[in-house]
Protein backbone atom coordinates (compact mmCIF):
# COMPACT_ATOMS: atom_id res chain seq x y z
CA UNK A 1 0.00 0.00 0.00
CA UNK A 2 1.51 3.41 -1.00
CA UNK A 3 1.71 5.09 2.38
CA UNK A 4 1.77 8.87 1.16
CA UNK A 5 1.14 11.60 3.77
CA UNK A 6 -1.77 13.52 3.26
CA UNK A 7 -1.44 17.14 2.51
CA UNK A 8 -3.91 18.51 5.29
CA UNK A 9 -1.30 20.87 6.46
CA UNK A 10 -3.74 23.58 5.01
CA UNK A 11 -7.07 21.89 6.17
CA UNK A 12 -8.62 24.67 8.23
CA UNK A 13 -10.42 22.60 10.49
CA UNK A 14 -7.10 19.48 10.81
CA UNK A 15 -4.16 20.67 11.01
CA UNK A 16 -0.35 19.27 11.84
CA UNK A 17 -0.93 18.04 15.40
CA UNK A 18 -4.09 18.11 16.19
CA UNK A 19 -6.27 14.95 16.75
CA UNK A 20 -8.46 13.43 13.96
CA UNK A 21 -11.25 11.57 15.04
CA UNK A 22 -13.22 9.09 13.13
CA UNK A 23 -16.23 7.22 13.93
CA UNK A 24 -17.22 3.84 12.55
CA UNK A 25 -20.58 2.74 12.50
CA UNK A 26 -21.72 -0.74 11.97
CA UNK A 27 -23.03 -4.03 12.18
CA UNK A 28 -20.94 -7.14 13.49
CA UNK A 29 -18.40 -7.09 10.80
CA UNK A 30 -17.37 -3.77 12.06
CA UNK A 31 -17.64 -4.79 15.77
CA UNK A 32 -15.29 -7.17 15.69
CA UNK A 33 -15.83 -8.07 19.15
CA UNK A 34 -14.17 -4.10 20.08
CA UNK A 35 -15.65 -4.74 23.48
CA UNK A 36 -12.92 -7.10 24.30
CA UNK A 37 -9.89 -5.64 23.39
CA UNK A 38 -7.67 -2.90 25.26
CA UNK A 39 -8.13 -0.28 22.75
CA UNK A 40 -11.49 -1.09 21.87
CA UNK A 41 -11.22 -1.56 18.40
CA UNK A 42 -11.62 -4.71 17.94
CA UNK A 43 -9.89 -7.86 15.62
CA UNK A 44 -11.09 -6.60 12.30
CA UNK A 45 -10.70 -3.60 9.53
CA UNK A 46 -11.05 -0.74 11.75
CA UNK A 47 -7.88 -2.08 13.91
CA UNK A 48 -6.18 -2.53 11.23
CA UNK A 49 -7.23 1.32 9.36
CA UNK A 50 -6.22 2.74 12.93
CA UNK A 51 -2.89 1.03 12.33
CA UNK A 52 -2.55 2.17 8.80
CA UNK A 53 -3.52 5.98 9.40
CA UNK A 54 -1.09 5.94 12.29
CA UNK A 55 1.82 6.65 8.72
CA UNK A 56 -0.93 8.85 7.11
CA UNK A 57 -2.29 11.44 9.39
CA UNK A 58 -1.51 13.22 12.68
CA UNK A 59 -2.69 11.53 15.29
CA UNK A 60 -5.74 9.83 14.56
CA UNK A 61 -8.47 8.61 17.22
CA UNK A 62 -10.57 6.36 16.41
CA UNK A 63 -14.27 5.13 17.73
CA UNK A 64 -15.63 1.78 16.72
CA UNK A 65 -19.30 1.79 17.50
CA UNK A 66 -20.06 -1.52 15.40
CA UNK A 67 -22.61 -3.33 17.36
CA UNK A 68 -23.26 -7.30 16.82
CA UNK A 69 -26.54 -8.28 14.99
CA UNK A 70 -27.11 -4.40 14.43
CA UNK A 71 -29.71 -3.29 11.33
CA UNK A 72 -29.88 0.41 9.89
CA UNK A 73 -32.23 1.53 12.44
CA UNK A 74 -30.27 0.36 15.52
CA UNK A 75 -27.42 1.86 13.66
CA UNK A 76 -29.64 5.31 13.73
CA UNK A 77 -30.61 4.65 17.43
CA UNK A 78 -26.89 4.50 18.27
CA UNK A 79 -25.80 7.24 16.72
CA UNK A 80 -28.52 9.09 17.95
CA UNK A 81 -27.15 8.24 21.57
CA UNK A 82 -23.76 8.80 21.16
CA UNK A 83 -22.59 11.58 23.06
CA UNK A 84 -19.45 13.09 21.02
CA UNK A 85 -21.19 13.98 17.86
CA UNK A 86 -19.94 17.14 17.29
CA UNK A 87 -16.29 16.01 17.92
CA UNK A 88 -16.33 13.84 15.16
CA UNK A 89 -14.02 14.31 11.81
CA UNK A 90 -15.04 11.45 9.54
CA UNK A 91 -17.96 8.80 10.21
CA UNK A 92 -18.10 5.90 8.04
CA UNK A 93 -21.03 3.37 8.11
CA UNK A 94 -20.93 -0.24 6.81
CA UNK A 95 -24.86 -1.79 7.97
CA UNK A 96 -27.26 -3.59 5.34
CA UNK A 97 -26.36 -7.27 5.79
CA UNK A 98 -28.62 -8.21 8.90
CA UNK A 99 -32.02 -5.99 7.17
CA UNK A 100 -30.99 -8.15 4.45
CA UNK A 101 -31.10 -11.60 6.60
CA UNK A 102 -34.22 -10.44 8.56
CA UNK A 103 -36.20 -10.31 5.97
CA UNK A 104 -34.47 -13.47 4.07
CA UNK A 105 -34.81 -15.77 7.54
CA UNK A 106 -38.41 -14.34 8.06
CA UNK A 107 -40.02 -15.31 4.82
CA UNK A 108 -40.92 -11.74 3.79
CA UNK A 109 -43.00 -12.15 0.28
CA UNK A 110 -42.33 -9.42 -2.63
CA UNK A 111 -44.40 -6.58 -1.75
CA UNK A 112 -43.36 -7.08 2.00
CA UNK A 113 -39.47 -6.73 0.56
CA UNK A 114 -39.86 -3.78 -1.26
CA UNK A 115 -42.07 -1.77 1.47
CA UNK A 116 -38.80 -2.66 3.65
CA UNK A 117 -36.41 -1.75 0.75
CA UNK A 118 -38.39 1.32 1.40
CA UNK A 119 -37.97 2.22 5.38
CA UNK A 120 -34.33 1.09 5.16
CA UNK A 121 -33.93 3.63 2.43
CA UNK A 122 -35.85 6.24 4.58
CA UNK A 123 -33.75 5.73 8.17
CA UNK A 124 -30.56 5.26 6.51
CA UNK A 125 -31.35 8.81 4.91
CA UNK A 126 -32.58 10.26 7.80
CA UNK A 127 -28.94 8.44 9.58
CA UNK A 128 -26.77 11.04 6.63
CA UNK A 129 -28.86 13.88 7.39
CA UNK A 130 -28.71 14.06 10.75
CA UNK A 131 -24.69 13.25 10.51
CA UNK A 132 -24.78 16.12 7.95
CA UNK A 133 -27.06 18.57 10.63
CA UNK A 134 -24.32 18.09 12.72
CA UNK A 135 -21.88 19.88 10.58
CA UNK A 136 -19.71 16.64 10.39
CA UNK A 137 -17.43 17.36 7.25
CA UNK A 138 -16.59 13.58 5.93
CA UNK A 139 -18.59 10.68 5.68
CA UNK A 140 -17.92 7.73 3.56
CA UNK A 141 -21.17 4.91 3.04
CA UNK A 142 -19.63 1.72 2.37
CA UNK A 143 -21.71 -1.24 0.70
CA UNK A 144 -22.75 -4.35 2.36
CA UNK A 145 -21.59 -7.53 0.56
CA UNK A 146 -22.29 -11.30 1.21
CA UNK A 147 -20.04 -14.31 0.07
CA UNK A 148 -21.44 -17.26 -2.11
CA UNK A 149 -20.97 -19.86 0.97
CA UNK A 150 -23.13 -21.50 2.40
CA UNK A 151 -25.03 -21.78 -1.33
CA UNK A 152 -28.18 -20.50 0.44
CA UNK A 153 -26.74 -16.75 0.49
CA UNK A 154 -26.76 -16.93 -3.30
CA UNK A 155 -30.94 -16.60 -2.44
CA UNK A 156 -29.98 -13.64 -0.45
CA UNK A 157 -27.87 -11.57 -3.12
CA UNK A 158 -30.81 -10.33 -5.07
CA UNK A 159 -32.17 -8.43 -2.10
CA UNK A 160 -28.99 -7.50 -0.77
CA UNK A 161 -27.86 -5.78 -3.98
CA UNK A 162 -31.31 -3.73 -3.67
CA UNK A 163 -30.06 -2.51 -0.46
CA UNK A 164 -26.80 -1.27 -1.98
CA UNK A 165 -28.11 0.47 -5.10
CA UNK A 166 -30.01 2.53 -2.29
CA UNK A 167 -26.97 3.24 -0.51
CA UNK A 168 -25.52 4.02 -3.36
CA UNK A 169 -28.31 6.47 -4.90
CA UNK A 170 -27.99 8.20 -1.13
CA UNK A 171 -24.47 8.75 -1.74
CA UNK A 172 -24.76 10.32 -5.36
CA UNK A 173 -27.36 12.31 -3.52
CA UNK A 174 -26.02 14.22 -0.96
CA UNK A 175 -22.27 13.88 -3.27
CA UNK A 176 -20.69 11.48 -0.97
CA UNK A 177 -18.32 8.83 -1.38
CA UNK A 178 -19.66 5.06 -1.63
CA UNK A 179 -17.21 2.41 -1.31
CA UNK A 180 -18.05 -0.67 -3.42
CA UNK A 181 -17.35 -3.71 -1.61
CA UNK A 182 -19.22 -6.45 -3.64
CA UNK A 183 -17.20 -6.38 -6.66
CA UNK A 184 -14.41 -6.16 -5.06
CA UNK A 185 -14.61 -9.51 -2.78
CA UNK A 186 -16.70 -11.32 -5.93
CA UNK A 187 -13.35 -10.83 -7.79
CA UNK A 188 -10.95 -12.21 -4.83
CA UNK A 189 -13.28 -14.80 -4.02
CA UNK A 190 -13.05 -16.32 -7.37
CA UNK A 191 -9.13 -15.44 -7.75
CA UNK A 192 -8.58 -16.80 -4.09
CA UNK A 193 -11.19 -18.96 -3.02
CA UNK A 194 -14.48 -17.43 -1.10
CA UNK A 195 -12.85 -19.41 2.12
CA UNK A 196 -9.71 -17.19 1.98
CA UNK A 197 -12.09 -14.50 2.76
CA UNK A 198 -15.21 -15.22 5.03
CA UNK A 199 -15.83 -17.57 8.15
CA UNK A 200 -19.08 -18.24 7.50
CA UNK A 201 -20.29 -16.04 4.49
CA UNK A 202 -21.15 -12.90 6.17
CA UNK A 203 -17.95 -12.58 8.23
CA UNK A 204 -14.39 -12.04 7.26
CA UNK A 205 -11.59 -13.88 7.70
CA UNK A 206 -8.23 -11.67 8.48
CA UNK A 207 -7.65 -11.85 5.12
CA UNK A 208 -10.92 -10.26 4.20
CA UNK A 209 -10.35 -7.56 6.52
CA UNK A 210 -7.11 -6.34 4.98
CA UNK A 211 -8.36 -6.62 1.54
CA UNK A 212 -11.28 -4.49 3.14
CA UNK A 213 -9.10 -2.10 5.32
CA UNK A 214 -7.06 -1.47 2.26
CA UNK A 215 -10.33 -0.25 0.07
CA UNK A 216 -11.03 2.05 2.61
CA UNK A 217 -7.60 3.62 2.93
CA UNK A 218 -7.39 3.75 -0.54
CA UNK A 219 -10.94 5.61 -0.55
CA UNK A 220 -8.99 8.46 1.85
CA UNK A 221 -7.92 10.73 -0.65
CA UNK A 222 -11.75 11.06 -2.39
CA UNK A 223 -13.12 11.20 1.11
CA UNK A 224 -10.76 14.05 1.89
CA UNK A 225 -12.08 16.13 -1.33
CA UNK A 226 -15.93 15.07 -0.70
CA UNK A 227 -15.81 17.90 2.40
CA UNK A 228 -19.35 18.01 3.50
CA UNK A 229 -20.19 21.58 4.53
CA UNK A 230 -23.78 21.72 4.35
CA UNK A 231 -26.80 19.21 4.10
CA UNK A 232 -28.72 18.97 0.42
Amino acid sequence: MNKTRLNIADDKDIREGTPMNLLFLGDSITDSDHCFTPDNLGNGYVKMISDSLKDLIPQPHIVNRGTDGFTVSDVYRAWQRYPMKEAADMVSILVGINDAGVWMNCGYSGLQCRHALQEFTAVYTDLVCDILDYGIPRLILMEPFLFPIPERYKLWQPTLNRISQGISDIAARYSLPFLPLQPLFDAEGAKAGYDTLTTDGIHLTQRGNRILADAWIKAIPDIWANRVNNRM
